[in-house]
């Protein structure tokens, strides 16, 4: 939901100090006179802090999109709200905030029904046997030998392991984890490929990552 903060940017301001981006609040909200409503008062709940790099705000920032897009105005979606709080807390305390965006990512996915097909080929259902394999968005998932298409490129396993590992939300273990930049990439492409699939229309906040990183 939208809502307007009044004199925010004046020194002297209340509400100013705890609206800080991406900032974790209780607000009360007054009814405003057309769309928006109006921010009457702002409590700053304890915990995280977003701070660093842009980097790192860019990724607060595609946390932030897509939990907004995949809900309509005044119109919640059931464990959003918590699963973006969680995130952010996990942003803020990842020394590499790639891998916090990446659990977001197939966390949001599995809680809108989109999680990509790991453990069977997403268009024959036969177990997929232990080593690389080609993913395909618009069939749901990872596929066999024998589904896959020549020209397909193979993911490799040390990938399908990790996002194993990451659907069955073991966080603890998948914070020990040591992810190099090829891997992380590799976890990168195939989630960013499911949800493009998915969304009407692309993430502002990831097309800016992904020229960062080029």
């Amino acid at each position: 939901m939208g809502a307007i903060a009044k004199g925010v940017r004046r020194p002297q301001s209340k509400l100013g100090p705890s609206l800080e981006l991406y900032g974790h609040v209780d607000v009360l909200l007054a009814r405003g006179r057309g769309e928006l409503d109006v921010v009457a008062q702002v409590e700053r709940v304890p915990g995280y802090r977003i701070q660093g790099d842009v980097e790192r705000m860019a990724h607060a920032a595609l946390i932030a999109e897509l939990a907004e897009r995949v809900c309509e105005d005044r119109h919640p979606v059931d464990g959003v709200y918590e699963l973006a709080v969680m995130a952010m807390e996990e942003l803020a305390r990842e020394s590499d905030p790639r891998r916090a965006s990446a659990w977001f990512l197939l966390s949001a996915l599995d809680l809108l029904g989109y999680a990509p097909q790991l453990m069977s080929c997403a268009s024959c259902e036969k177990p997929l046997a232990a080593k690389p394999a080609a993913f395909s968005a618009e069939a749901g998932g990872f596929l066999c030998d024998s589904c896959a298409l020549p020209a397909m490129d193979l993911v490799p396993l040390a990938t399908i392991k990790v996002l194993r590992l990451m659907a069955s939300g073991d966080l603890a273990t998948y914070r020990r984890l040591k992810l190099d930049d090829p891997l992380m990439a590799s976890l990168e492409g195939v989630l960013q490929a499911q949800l493009e699939y998915h969304m009407d229309r692309r993430l502002k906040s990831l097309a800016f990552l992904n020229s960062m990183e080029r």
